[in-house]
């Protein structure tokens, strides 16, 4: 009963000024996507990190103007590399039929006259332990008309760098906000306290403890930032989906492949728990820097 009737009243207080309600749930919001947005580069970096020398398969390409005796020579020498499970062999026109499937590239390299696609050998490995990777990239790597051997490495280091300095901007704006959100929610609390003063000196004159008056504020606090919480998340799954879309229709690009972390139940969970927390937080701060009327009666 007790903890119904605290609910209660933290709702009506909170409806009673909505207004005010809105821009601390905004505020906590905002500090909850950008703690969104660091958990899913943070989550991701790590899944790219154990990707580092962990390739299945490497892509050989041939030194460009290899013909097709040079092609079959570095196909045949490739397979007898030991570690090598398979090898296929896509040749310059291949690759331009290939690429050509998009209306856009096909007409880029139309004007392009010559085809700029080098030969290219696809090496499957029989095992995708860091050393085995570097010892058959080196052993393909000296094979006789062999021009790169690319694991994906450069790709992922990149990845990972871009991901470093972008969680670092997110972290200082997540602090930033996370600060003004704290403030925003303790003078909104805080207002409604004084504003309440009197009822709440009434409520202490038939008996109610400290404890139980300030109970519902501490209660609406937690509230808004479990819904600020929640909205971030949703916001997040909606972003990402909606991205993945897009990226998949006009560039048929799978943000999968590169963001395979997204949004999922324990993500929401931690955002909802470390926004309630948080607000939480602001209406303790709100409640403890605010004097009410009985206060100073009960002082004399």
């Amino acid at each position: 009963m007790t903890l119904r009737y605290l609910l209660h009243e933290a709702l009506r207080q909170a409806w009673r000024q909505r207004l005010l309600t809105l821009v601390a749930v905004s505020a906590l919001g905002l500090a909850a996507l950008f703690a969104g947005a660091w958990a899913l580069l943070w989550r991701n970096a790590q899944h790219w990190e154990a990707s580092l020398g962990q390739a299945s398969q490497l892509a050989v390409y041939l030194r460009p103007g290899a013909n097709g005796a040079a092609q079959a020579s570095a196909l045949a020498a490739a397979q007898a590399v030991s570690g090598v499970a398979g090898v296929e062999l896509v040749s310059p026109e291949q690759a331009r039929q290939s690429m050509s499937a998009d209306p856009q590239v096909k007409e880029a390299l139309d004007l392009l006259g010559d085809n700029p696609f080098p030969a290219v050998l696809k090496v499957r490995l029989g095992s995708d332990a860091p050393a085995d990777l570097a010892a058959v990239s080196q052993r393909l790597k000296a094979l006789d008309g062999v021009e790169e051997v690319d694991a994906g490495q450069g790709a992922v280091e990149s990845l990972l760098k871009a991901s470093g300095a972008l969680r670092t901007t997110l972290l200082g704006l997540l602090a930033l906000f996370s600060a003004a959100a704290l403030l925003i929610v303790a003078a909104v609390l805080r207002l409604a306290a004084w504003s309440r003063r009197q009822e709440l000196g009434i409520m202490r004159l038939v008996g109610a403890s400290h404890a139980f008056i300030r109970a519902p504020f501490l209660l609406e606090g937690l509230l808004q930032g479990l819904l600020a919480g929640a909205l971030a998340a949703g916001l997040l799954a909606f972003t990402l989906a909606w991205l993945s879309a897009r990226l998949a229709a006009d560039l048929q690009v799978d943000l999968a492949a590169f963001l395979p972390q997204g949004v999922d139940g324990v993500l929401a969970l931690q955002l909802c728990g470390a926004c309630g927390l948080l607000g939480l937080l602001g209406a303790s701060l709100g409640i403890a820097t605010v004097t009410l009327a009985y206060e100073d009666e009960e002082a004399h």
